[in-house]
């Protein structure tokens, strides 16, 4: 049955077109075998002089082609023709039936049937054309009700009337609970596939953003701009890296940051830090940017300091020995979110320049802080004078080496 419920359903389309083909499948389907079915069990009560077996035949070869005709017409983009015919087809084969064994033996239940198909199956845009033929079924129930076509001779009162009554509701609530069943299964579906493709967009959000930034644009803050008047910066960045990049290949260059990287971000997420981007071969982040952490800097240090160890062991099977520069700066900076395509959650400042100073005037495998930073770590941490350094935007300034923490 599943295999044919996914007949005609194709990778490219749409989930919603998927779910339609699905559910048209398994009307027609149901329809088909219900005719099948009570066209043997109405055989007996044919009477000759009302249907002759081969006009009986050949209006079950119509029902059962219209059918499969309302498959082909829908597989070939012929939506609403298909939906017309097969809920057409329908009607027909109800209404036939009525006239051949009579009204009161039950087949015109099967308008119940239809009036609901027609609400599953038409476009949920086409209300028009679904109510129109909510409103042909109620017409063709009350002309047969008037009509009333008498039961076929030789068949009232008999147990072949009883059966076919209680056949033709058994009929009519079988299929009903089946296609209903069936969509309300895909239905289950898709609200699950929803589900995981919205975890798989809050990973991916959370991945980019701080959570607390995420859940602010969720809630529809824009723009997002922060003033935050005491953070520590940490930039870390390879050394010669212009001349380890014409050495390796794409996927080697790549592969050797990934590794590198990812470890720093584990190492930034143990210490509280906020990863803020890599840009090329420099890595940035940020202590103190959310959670109101009084020690941010000392976080910072804790988190700079296992950078270097972790550079010290990690395997560089391509590149050989690796080395970096790291520098740390503390004071106020702005942050917010840039952009509606690609964004990204950004910090700016002259807190942030003066931390990428500390880092590019640095020595190979040596954290370099500025004085501001060794105000806060020289009582739990070996810091070591380094003098004044010429600093871009800034002449002097004094700077230090951070060691190792005392702890």
């Amino acid at each position: 049955m599943k295999q044919l419920a996914g007949l005609g359903v194709a990778d490219g389309q749409s989930p919603y077109e998927q779910r339609r083909i699905r559910i048209i499948n398994v009307v027609a389907l149901d329809a088909s075998i219900l005719t099948a079915l009570f066209a043997v069990l109405f055989l007996p009560a044919r009477p000759e002089q009302r249907v002759p077996l081969w006009a009986y035949l050949g209006l079950l070869v119509v029902y059962l082609a219209g059918y499969a005709l309302t498959l082909v017409l829908y597989w070939r983009g012929l939506h609403e023709a298909a939906v017309a015919l097969l809920l057409g087809t329908g009607l027909f084969n109800i209404t036939a039936v009525s006239f051949t064994v009579g009204f009161r033996t039950g087949p015109a239940v099967f308008v119940t049937a239809v009036a609901i198909g027609a609400v599953i199956v038409t476009e949920l845009r086409s209300r028009v054309l679904r109510w129109a033929v909510v409103a042909l079924v109620v017409l063709v129930y009350a002309l047969l009700v008037v009509m009333d076509p008498p039961v076929a001779p030789g068949l009232a009162g008999t147990w072949i009337e009883d059966s076919l009554i209680a056949a033709s509701f058994a009929g009519m609530v079988g299929f009903v609970v089946a296609v209903v069943w069936y969509q309300r299964r895909l239905a289950d579906t898709a609200e699950e596939e929803l589900s995981e493709a919205n975890e798989r967009s809050e990973l991916l959000l959370l991945n980019i953003l701080p959570p607390d930034i995420a859940e602010r644009l969720r809630a529809g803050e824009y723009p997002i701009a922060d003033e935050k008047p005491d953070v520590t910066v940490l930039f870390a960045d390879i050394v010669g890296s212009t001349a380890i990049t014409e050495q390796l290949s794409a996927t080697d260059l790549v592969t050797t940051l990934d590794g590198l990287f990812s470890a720093f971000d584990d190492i930034v997420d143990m210490h509280g830090l906020e990863k803020i981007k890599t840009v090329g071969d420099s890595y940035f982040a940020v202590a103190g940017l959310t959670g109101g952490r009084q020690d941010h800097t000392r976080s910072a240090a804790d988190a700079v300091l296992s950078m270097r160890e972790e550079l010290k062991r990690h395997h560089f099977p391509v590149m050989g020995e690796v080395h970096m520069r790291f520098g740390l700066h503390t004071g106020p900076v702005m942050a917010g979110v840039i952009g509606k395509r690609k964004f990204s959650y950004d910090v700016w400042g002259d807190t942030v320049n003066t931390a990428s100073r500390m880092e590019s005037t640095g020595e190979a495998n040596m954290i370099q802080v500025s004085q501001q930073v060794y105000e806060r770590l020289r009582d739990g941490y070996e810091l070591e004078g380094r003098g004044s350094v010429t600093v871009r935007g800034k002449n002097e300034m004094p700077t230090y080496m951070l060691i190792s923490s005392r702890a």
